[in-house]
């Protein structure tokens, strides 16, 4: 060999060894599960933007590093796909959970524990959450998701209805009875008091729940719950024991309606602005407050979680993050979903506050009250089952003659029985 193309094999050698890695590293992928659809039944909910808007940010600020996700997958069709990949190791890194699958995968151990990332990431604060969304990843004493967006419930009220009747509408801080009286003050030729308030609300009102967070206790003897069945059959049987239709809340012959906040979006926006069409003005307020609790709503959080088993928690961490904890990427919301922000409105600069504002058509003020004090309702699939167990055995307590105490006693029996089976 010449000493020329020693030189030259050389010089090549040397160009490998510096542009080689260049060339043949590959990025590290992390796989996002998500669905299209809504989570409480609304026509349109496009998580896309948000989820595009959060992995731009994302890639910008993780060099290397690239997120994949399937779109198209339809929210009926999440569950199936999501164990079709848990079945083949293709579980994604970061994940949206279903209310129906939570129990299931955190039984099976799929769900990463997240306290440890949580105290590991000193720019974490769980304050800046709304109490009740935070707390629906939780399960025992365990985080296991983060919130990603909520639907509280609130009382809607026929103004123009309660003018007629010489009403003032209630101020914030009205209570159980403050519902009952202009309930019943209306409630005469072809007019009614309320549509869609349920029992399930009372009790939450009442300040307790008829099951625990675990899905292991039930809680039908309690004083608070025994109140507020009692509340609920007076109030049903008003009207003779019609029951009120959404229609008769359209023809604007309804003094209340609870909603959540998806509810009110769809009739806001979709497609014809139905609130919008009708004959009548409408304001909202928080829930009633029964005699042993607050003002306070229901709420339902969809949540994202973590694959256990996931090579890159940390930056599967971040992730998660920047979807539940990041105004700019939460206020996407706003504009394109049925939910409402998980973070609390102070926690946002001015001009998103002002924008979200804008985009709810509510007061933002009283939307950041209803969210603080809300109650989060159960996330596991039993606890789907007991309300129907409930639903069916109350309702001879608010339609028939069948005593209240005696109902509740033989409910708590059997609903221990099955959460205990």
């Amino acid at each position: 060999m010449s000493a020329r193309r020693g030189v030259l094999l050389l010089a090549a050698v040397l160009l490998l060894a510096v542009f080689l890695p260049g060339l043949t590293r590959q990025d590290t992928v992390l796989r996002f599960g998500v669905y299209v659809g809504s989570d409480w039944d609304a026509p349109y909910s496009d998580y896309y933007d948000m989820v595009d808007t959060a992995v731009a940010r994302f890639e910008d600020e993780h060099p290397g590093v690239r997120v994949e996700y399937t779109s198209g997958i339809r929210q009926e069709d999440y569950s199936e796909w999501l164990a079709s990949q848990a079945l083949t190791g293709k579980m994604p890194d970061v994940f949206f959970v279903l209310d129906a699958d939570f129990q299931r995968y955190l039984s099976i151990g799929a769900l990463a524990e997240l306290d440890g990332l949580l105290a590991a990431d000193q720019d974490f604060d769980p304050e800046k959450y709304y109490p009740a969304a935070f707390e629906a990843g939780r399960m025992g004493d365990t985080l296991y998701a983060l919130p990603i967006q909520s639907a509280t419930t609130m009382m809607f009220y026929n103004r123009s209805l309660l003018e007629r009747e010489g009403i003032q509408p209630p101020g914030h801080d009205w209570t159980w009875d403050d519902f009952y009286n202009i309930c019943q003050r209306v409630t005469h030729s072809g007019q009614y008091g309320c549509y869609g308030y349920r029992w399930e609300y009372a009790v939450a009102s009442n300040g307790t729940s008829v099951v625990d967070k675990a899905g292991t206790e039930c809680y039908f003897d309690r004083p608070q719950v025994e109140e507020a069945v009692h509340f609920c059959r007076k109030l049903y049987r008003l009207g003779d024991g019609y029951q009120v239709t959404e229609q008769d809340f359209f023809d604007g012959r309804v003094a209340f309606r609870v909603m959540n906040l998806t509810d009110y979006r769809m009739m806001e926006y979709y497609p014809l602005g139905l609130l919008g069409q009708q004959n009548f003005e409408w304001g909202y307020l928080p829930m009633p407050a029964g005699p042993q609790g607050g003002n306070i709503s229901c709420l339902e959080t969809q949540v994202a979680a973590i694959n256990a088993r996931s090579k890159h928690k940390k930056l599967a961490w971040d992730l998660l993050c920047l979807l539940s904890y990041d105004p700019q990427v939460q206020s996407v919301l706003y504009e394109g979903s049925e939910g409402t922000a998980v973070l609390r409105i102070n926690e946002w600069d001015q001009e998103l506050y002002a924008n979200a504002a804008a985009e709810l058509r509510l007061n933002a003020e009283l939307l950041d009250r209803v969210m603080d004090e809300a109650a989060e309702l159960p996330k596991y699939e039993t606890y789907r089952q007991t309300l129907a167990i409930a639903n069916e055995r109350l309702s001879f307590v608010f339609y028939g003659d069948a005593d209240i105490p005696a109902t509740l006693m033989a409910l708590q029996r059997e609903v221990q029985a099955y959460l205990r089976n």
